[in-house]
């Protein structure tokens, strides 16, 4: 008896022994696939480039190198915008070295395929950029525990890290940490970054702060590659100042010329400088929700911040929440493909915005033939001058591919419908706004005290006043203590406010004045009077 007993002690541990021997040999093999996956989806992004991709697989430990970089191309396109020491770490390439331990307890107790802890190596120039920041600590951490389905963990962690140069530029960035759970195959993942923030000064001329940094979100494969589920954006407050005037210069005229053909001018254009303040808003938030439903993709946006203080102006709440629905996943799946393939080209702007267009007119023209709605749920703004609230909804109904070349074709067949509520001062205000990029008064004049800006602003807030008096008076709005209400409506080529169809008035023509062959006549003969008084009167 005792030797049968311990005969199958000796059985089972040698039973126990092979199992723990040969399970790591087997459990590599998953977690090499699982490795392999993840780096063909790298392989596959529109801006991440693989150079070198090597994996040695032992019995109980492998080694996977994988060597990248951020496409060329999109360094090209956006390394303007960075200062000298991002532009050296982010054109050299990246090592990255995965040390994998594979067994069922290879990270504790809890049974899993695999345990990864990824080494980051970098080119000395870079190294030497990363030192001045981060000092000794690894710029950038990470481990990913690979489960017995392939689903797993990844966990990143930037460390915090205090700098400052003799200039007076200070950065103090309060750190990064990382959690992204996925599925096998990486069908569905979800991802959670938070940090508590990061201090930039610019010495001088101004500073920049971020604070309670939370991004989450669920992501899911849908049927035609596009990605959906839902993105919580979330930043406690955001502070920036600066001392000195910003100029700017705001294109609109190419953003609608973006996504149509018409060419509606420059004089729409702001330009100016912002004079030195600051600008500080709590609790800003930006959600997103994309599903897909038997070809068709409906999206939602929300974007809202508690306050936001201008200067010595307080502005907020803030709640704008738009959504798009039945938009054709093939085309969009095109625009995303076009744009994916954008990213990876050196292209100027000017290309960029054609391409886009051709796409948009070829490729990706489902997502306007298709009978897509694009609805307003809330506009909600409270500002100084009082609060605009609008919502409301814009459908394109029965359009071809031929009518995006006709404008009026596009009317026709595009049906708005949107209440407004917003204070006349604001119109006054934006109204001033632009008429200050256009006119201007004479230096002379202004030191003589004969004209000023002034003068201007009150003759358009007059003319502002007049015409929203005018339009209430013929029924086109109500206006209620400052306030104007009124609902827009686009259909069938006819515009109506407040259910009153919006119509040119003809210019009025005095009864007495002569037929239009006379009228012309004689305007041309008191033109050519006036004209050789003028010369008459210029001659010494």
């Amino acid at each position: 008896m005792k030797k049968q007993l311990i005969a199958g002690l000796a059985g089972g541990a040698v039973a126990v022994a092979g199992f723990l021997t040969v399970t790591p040999y087997f459990l590599g093999i998953q977690a090499e696939k699982a490795l392999t996956e993840q780096q063909e989806i790298l392989a596959r992004s529109s801006f991440l480039t693989v150079e070198s991709h090597q994996y040695e697989r032992g019995w109980f430990s492998s080694t996977e190198t994988l060597v990248i970089r951020l496409k060329p191309t999109l360094l090209s396109n956006t390394q303007q915008y960075l200062p000298d020491n991002l532009k050296t770490v982010f054109s050299e390439p990246i090592t990255l070295v995965n040390h994998i331990q594979h067994g069922p307890f290879a990270n504790g107790l809890t049974p899993v395929s695999a345990y990864v802890e990824t080494e980051f190596q970098y080119r000395p120039e870079t190294a030497k950029v990363l030192k001045r920041f981060f000092g000794d600590q690894a710029p950038v951490s990470m481990s990913n525990t690979i489960y017995l389905g392939r689903s797993g963990k990844i966990d990143t962690n930037i460390p915090a890290f205090d700098y400052e140069e003799l200039s007076g530029i200070k950065l103090d960035w309060k750190g990064l940490t990382g959690q992204t759970d996925y599925e096998g195959g990486w069908s569905s993942y979800s991802h959670h970054l938070q940090s508590p923030g990061v201090h930039i000064q610019l010495a001088d001329k101004g500073s920049i702060s971020l604070d309670k940094l939370n991004i989450t979100s669920d992501t899911r494969d849908g049927a035609h590659q596009i990605s959906l589920g839902n993105s919580h954006f979330q930043l406690g407050r955001f502070a920036m100042e600066w001392k000195e005037g910003i100029g700017y210069d705001i294109k609109l005229n190419q953003l609608v010329n973006l996504v149509t053909d018409l060419q509606i001018g420059a004089f729409i254009n702001p330009t100016g400088t912002i004079a030195p303040s600051k600008i500080v808003v709590d609790n800003l938030s930006f959600q997103t929700k994309m599903d897909e439903k038997e070809g068709w993709i409906d999206s939602e946006g929300r974007f809202q911040f508690e306050k936001l203080a201008y200067g010595n102006e307080q502005y907020g709440p803030l709640d704008i929440n738009v959504a798009a629905e039945h938009l054709d996943a093939k085309a969009l799946q095109a625009l995303k493909q076009k744009m994916a393939e954008i990213a990876g080209k050196q292209m100027s702007e000017e290309q960029i915005q054609a391409e886009l267009v051709k796409t948009a007119k070829t490729d990706a023209v489902g997502l306007f033939t298709n009978n897509p709605k694009i609805k307003l749920k809330t506009f909600d703004f409270t500002m100084p001058t009082g609060k605009i609230q609008s919502s409301g909804e814009l459908a394109f109904n029965g359009l071809t591919a031929a009518d995006l070349n006709d404008v009026s074709q596009i009317l026709k067949k595009t049906h708005a419908d949107f209440r407004l509520h917003v204070p006349e001062k604001l119109l006054e205000q934006l109204a001033i706004n632009q008429a200050s990029n256009v006119f201007s008064v004479n230096p002379e004049d202004a030191a003589a005290g004969t004209a000023s800006m002034e003068d201007i602003n009150d003759t358009i807030r007059l003319m502002v006043e007049t015409t929203v008096k005018s339009m209430h008076a013929d029924g086109y709005l109500t206006l209620t203590n400052g306030n104007i209400d009124t609902r827009i409506v686009l259909q069938q080529n006819r515009l109506t406010l407040n259910g009153k169809e919006l119509q040119n008035e003809p210019e009025e023509i005095p009864f007495d004045e002569p037929a239009s062959g006379a009228a012309s006549a004689t305007g041309s003969n008191h033109a050519a009077q006036n004209a050789t008084q003028a010369s008459a009167a210029s001659q010494p």
